[in-house]
């Protein structure tokens, strides 16, 4: 195995995460050996330095939480070499946590008035697709302007 090639790439994933396809690009512009690119990447993957399906949760979670919708975020992945079906994973891993984070807040607002609203605001804030949320709120008959 490349060593040089090794270093580059442990010091690159020293500083941040990265892709598999931005290591490989990346790789590419020191060494036009793909072997040797293969056998870096292959041992990285192996090690867990490079994980496609953590940095697509993470990177999911951190844009979603600065309100980037799912639409933007999975173009985005899509852009950074992740495969088309992990994002539809992540993403549907992300709608169940939908329900989790919905009845947390809706237990929290147990008695309160314009319930409907004021949990479509939140989740709409969280990040959460507008139909995942209105479906959420008929599925638990949410009514708004309820006195308790």
């Amino acid at each position: 195995m490349n060593k040089e090639l090794l270093n580059y790439a442990l010091r690159l994933l020293n500083r941040k995460d990265y892709t598999e396809k931005e290591i490989r690009d990346k790789l590419l512009k020191k060494s036009q050996s793909g072997d040797e690119i293969d056998e870096v990447i292959e041992y990285l993957k192996e090690k867990r330095f490079i994980d496609d399906v953590r940095y697509a949760q993470n990177y999911l979670y951190f844009r979603l939480k600065r309100g980037y919708g799912k639409r933007r975020v999975a173009h985005e992945l899509l852009k950074k070499g992740i495969a088309e079906d992990l994002i539809d994973g992540v993403l549907t891993t992300e709608n169940e946590n939908a329900e989790e984070v919905f009845l947390k807040k809706l237990k929290l607002l147990e008695g309160k008035k314009n319930k409907r609203k004021k949990l479509f605001d939140f989740m709409y804030r969280r990040g959460f697709d507008s139909e995942k949320i209105v479906e959420l709120l008929n599925k638990y008959e949410v009514k708004d302007d309820e006195d308790g």
